[in-house]
């Protein structure tokens, strides 16, 4: 199969559309994250970064592409890496992805993933580890998720209604806007957001320049092929939380939220919104709602299936893939190691909040 490499602002109108036409509801390949439009979006918000499309080709034309980012000279990492929760190639059905051609295609000697489609991992994939992002399957429409999911796990779905009726006696009744348009939500999100980030010690996503013009790109752009989705609930007329996501068709996927947490945070406004939009999602179409890679508690409770992800990477024979497995594979091993036991995992997530808090703020920081 040959292989060429390209950038995405490169590719013509018929390539774009090929492209999308691979994209169908249920293939496995219709996750906004793949669609072409967030390459492009992609290459337009990371300046100093190299956005290329490897576009592979066999005896039939078109067969796939590919888009990654360029780090240096050599070494590769799947588009969006750190805010994309769906990574890999879109292709002709039947087709097998040659990922270690793109490789030797695009001289790259390491190509890092973190949520690639299992289903395109190469046989030989020593330094990839395979895990699940946890969806809610809504084909049946919410009324059958919401009684399949309350058989398996009863006290988690009538504890969240509980908390949204007790929400909406104390503070004005319940509303969801559903697809709301106005960018004074979509700043509030994002300010909830950082704060979250800063309770936790984590990174603030929101402030690196790119990602936020991710972020209000996608808003702009918001359609039903392909674009961001915003949706309110609100209390009275105040506002409970928000939720930006990423939709494409019929899945949709969740990206970023906030609340307000010290007005609200006794009622686990989080996923109060995330059945009332569960409903009204199913309502218009949406079909699969992708909660995204993670040990979070509710993520079971909620999610009725798994997309098999994986994370790692591919590396040719060099010196330099040699080099960087030196320097990751033992971190990796520790992390799954640590990921598979729920005790470990726990005190490991406390103790690197902890640490994140101190290190950013101060012994001081709450």
């Amino acid at each position: 199969m040959r292989v060429t490499i390209t950038r995405p602002g490169e590719l013509g109108a018929a390539e774009l559309a090929l492209w999308r036409s691979w994209q169908i509801p249920g293939g496995g390949l219709d996750s906004p994250f793949l669609a072409p439009d967030f390459a492009l979006a992609v290459d337009r918000a990371r300046k100093g970064v190299r956005v290329e499309v490897a576009v592979f080709e066999d005896g039939a034309g078109p067969a796939g592409f590919l888009p990654y980012e360029r780090h240096g000279r050599a070494v590769g990492r799947a588009l969006g890496l750190g805010v994309s929760d769906c990574q890999g190639a879109v292709h002709r059905p039947g087709v097998r992805p040659p990922l270690p051609g793109v490789l030797e295609a695009a001289s790259l000697a390491v190509w890092e993933f973190d949520h690639l489609l299992a289903s395109q991992l190469p046989g030989h994939a020593p330094d990839a580890a395979r895990t699940g992002s946890p969806v809610m399957d809504l084909s049946e429409g919410y009324d059958a998720y919401r009684d399949a999911r309350r058989a398996l796990t009863r006290s988690a779905i009538s504890g969240v209604e509980r908390k949204d009726r007790k929400l909406g006696r104390e503070h004005g009744e319940l509303r969801l806007e559903y697809g709301g348009r106005d960018p004074e939500l979509l700043g509030l999100m994002m300010r909830w957001k950082s704060a979250h980030y800063r309770r936790t010690g984590a990174a603030d996503r929101f402030g690196w320049p790119w990602v936020r013009q991710l972020v209000e790109e996608a808003f702009a752009a918001s359609t039903e092929e392909y674009g961001g989705l915003l949706s309110t609930l609100y209390a009275g007329e105040t506002p409970v939380a928000v939720e930006f996501g990423l939709r494409s068709g019929t899945v949709y996927e969740r990206w970023f939220g906030g609340y307000d947490a010290d007005a609200f945070g006794a009622y686990s406004p989080g996923l109060v919104m995330l059945l009332r939009f569960a409903r009204t999602a199913a309502e218009h179409g949406v079909r699969t709602i992708d909660l995204g890679k993670g040990s979070e508690p509710y993520k079971e409770f909620f999610a009725g299936a798994s997309i098999p992800l994986a994370e790692g990477w591919l590396a040719r024979r060099s010196a330099r893939a040699a080099l960087y497995r030196a320097r990751h594979v033992p971190p990796r091993i520790i992390r799954n190691y640590v990921k598979s036991h729920p005790d470990l995992r726990r005190r490991a997530r406390d103790t690197r909040d902890a640490v994140n808090r101190v290190r950013r703020y101060g012994f001081g920081a709450q």
